[in-house]
């Protein structure tokens, strides 16, 4: 993929990079953990877990209630195309 066309594909554009595709949990109205598929501007395709609070992406490890909201994070982020077939089919290889 090109920079043109992640800007082009892009549902939302940061100062770092284009977001492809997003999962989100979220805890309270503005505040959510998300997985997204990016694209970095100059750059290539990445997976980031981030949290984002107040509207604005927070700079420390994100954090997921590991039992409550892992499960429905990852599948949405499955159903939202957040991860390619061909990197879902790694991971079920794995957990075989």
């Amino acid at each position: 993929m090109t920079e043109a066309q992640a800007k082009s594909q892009a549902i939302k554009e940061t100062d770092h990079c284009y977001v492809l595709a997003q999962s989100k949990v979220f805890y309270g109205q503005d505040n959510y953990t998300c997985l997204e598929r990016i694209f970095t501007k100059g750059g290539c395709e990445e997976i980031r877990l981030a949290w984002w609070k107040n509207g604005k992406q927070v700079h420390r490890p994100a954090k997921v209630n590991a039992v409550v909201d892992w499960g429905k994070l990852f599948t949405d982020a499955v159903n939202k195309g957040v991860f390619t077939a061909e990197e879902q089919l790694g991971m079920i290889k794995a957990l075989i």
